[in-house]
């Protein structure tokens, strides 16, 4: 297993493994995991193996109370954020049940740490609410992300 940062060249992987994990409508365009990628690519990472992509994770500062909407290009990353905002975090289902998505979190929580932000906030899909609170997570509210997906928005202050 290699963790590595993702690069451009990883999107037709990203998007293998986002179709085995989410429903299709939470899935991301191109240009929003591009740009993510180019404005913050210390937070967008993931597992590789001998069969490709195991496990992606993508994290950008943003301002607290925001969320990031699906297939919408980021423009930049906020001057004043304050808070570090965990876009997506995937595990394809042949790499499930090694810990993956528990250390893509870890990482992602420690370099919120490291680039000094005391506030993460996601939102959580498809029943997630319960794997974020083993991280401190507690639910802010509910609502649907896209239409008909139930949905909620979390936070985490450390």
């Amino acid at each position: 297993m290699m963790f590595r940062l993702l690069t451009p060249a990883d999107i037709g992987e990203l998007h293998r493994v986002e179709a085995e994990t989410y429903l299709p409508a939470l899935h991301e365009s191109d240009e929003a995991f591009l740009r993510l990628i180019e404005l913050f690519p210390e937070g967008a990472f993931g597992f590789f193996d001998e069969h490709g992509l195991c496990g992606y994770a993508f994290a950008t500062p943003t301002r607290a109370g925001e969320t990031l909407p699906l297939r919408r290009v980021l423009a930049q990353i906020p001057v004043d954020a304050d808070t570090f905002y965990i876009h997506d975090v995937a595990i394809a289902h042949r790499c499930r049940g090694r810990g993956l998505a528990r250390q893509l979190v870890e990482r992602l929580l420690t370099l919120a740490a490291a680039r000094g932000f005391r506030r993460s906030e996601l939102v959580s899909v498809q029943g997630s609410a319960p794997f974020w609170q083993k991280f401190g997570f507690e639910t802010v509210y509910e609502f649907e992300y896209v239409p008909g997906v139930a949905s909620a928005k979390m936070k985490r202050e450390r």
